[in-house]
């Protein structure tokens, strides 16, 4: 009976051994789990660390400048305060990104730069006074080529009331006096740049582009001539931003040499969501980046990398990323530290009992051993 129940206590502590060095295998594995995650949250760190993001600058009312986190609002947003003008273009179609108001504009008027800037500012449709005639936009000098194909040769009714008063102005009279010489002609694209060139010239001289705002905020709900004597306005014009005008007639320009332009998402348009949609579609090559310039009244390409302060953007950590980085990366590493301090005391408790198990092993072993030879020795 000693025999047997030293047997069965020797069985007993080998398969609690063997359970032992399990559960210390399964805690090592746990333990590798950790360090793996360990090694994922530290380079989640670094990526942080190297991660940056565009700004772009903004005047601030000393003259003194400041730089804004870049996204479509505020990169391609009418801003009086930012320093330059931008507007982005698709790299896989080459058109120009605009949101939706500015895509059912150019829609409507994308025939003329003119009339998209006046209805950018909200003026859509006003451009003549109810009556007879070719009404809506096609008013004025234009009448002259309404038969043609040509979908902008015409001139608006307000643009044609400012130019009678300032029709003995040299650079109008003879940007008018090329303007007949075409009319008088049959080639229709000579007509069409002649009048290009005679509404640019009326839009150049500061008096007479006031009076074609005047003119546009006129009530033309009522008689024409009554509406003038009286100073009926919609809108009074000192409300109307001539340099937001400006900016519309620019991104027409450049709507039109790319051949046309394609709404944006307006998911992605501003706020935290829309920096991170502009960072990662630059970085990438998806968004082209163009910028005004109003010396030569160009639009030029440009990026981050090659431009200098003159086009006003730069590339800077992302500090609000970082710190969110930073603050994860201590969290989520002090509860694997205490994890990985939780593994190691179970581990030394395992041990602990293995080396118990271990010693009483032995123990049982030799007093078996013992019995073995003092029982079956007189055999020998």
């Amino acid at each position: 009976m000693g025999m047997s129940a030293s047997q069965a206590r020797l069985l007993t502590l080998t398969s609690r051994l063997h359970d032992i060095e399990f559960k210390a295998q399964s805690i090592q594995s746990q333990k590798i789990a950790l360090a793996t995650q360990k090694d994922e949250l530290y380079q989640d760190y670094c990526d942080a660390l190297d991660a940056t993001k565009i700004q772009v600058a903004f005047f601030n009312g000393d003259g003194t400048r400041r730089f804004v986190d870049a996204s479509f609002s505020t990169l391609c947003g009418y801003n009086s305060q930012r320093q330059k003008q931008y507007a982005l273009t698709d790299a896989r179609s080459g058109k120009v990104m605009v949101n939706e108001t500015t895509a059912e504009m150019y829609e409507a008027y994308g025939n003329d730069k003119y009339s998209f800037a006046w209805a950018m500012l909200g003026f859509d449709g006003s451009f003549c006074w109810p009556g007879p005639g070719l009404g809506g936009q096609d008013v004025g000098i234009g009448a002259l080529m309404q038969g043609s194909d040509e979908d902008n040769c015409y001139m608006t009714e307000v643009e044609e009331l400012a130019y009678e008063q300032f029709a003995d102005d040299p650079d109008i009279k003879e940007a008018y006096t090329v303007l007949e010489e075409a009319m008088a002609g049959d080639d229709i694209v000579a007509q069409k740049e002649a009048l290009e060139a005679f509404r640019d010239a009326l839009y150049n001289n500061q008096e007479c582009r006031n009076e074609i705002l005047k003119n546009m905020c006129y009530n033309k709900q009522d008689d024409k001539d009554k509406i003038i004597a009286s100073g009926e306005f919609d809108v009074e014009p000192e409300e109307i931003n001539m340099a937001e005008f400006n900016y519309y007639v620019a991104l027409f320009e450049q709507i039109q040499a790319a051949g046309g332009c394609v709404e944006f998402d307006s998911r992605y348009e501003s706020g935290e969501e829309g920096e991170t949609w502009f960072n990662n579609m630059v970085k990438a090559g998806l968004v082209i980046i163009n910028v005004y310039n109003s010396d030569t009244e160009e639009w030029e390409q440009t990026s981050v990398a090659t431009s200098t302060n003159e086009n006003y953007l730069q590339e800077v950590q992302d500090d609000t990323d970082l710190k969110k980085a930073e603050a994860k990366y201590e969290h989520e590493l002090d509860i694997i530290n205490r994890k990985d301090s939780k593994f190691d005391q179970d581990l030394s408790k395992l041990e602990t009992e293995r080396t118990a198990i271990t010693t009483e092993i032995d123990s049982i072993k030799t007093v078996r051993d013992d019995n073995t030879d003092r029982t079956f020795g007189i055999f020998s």
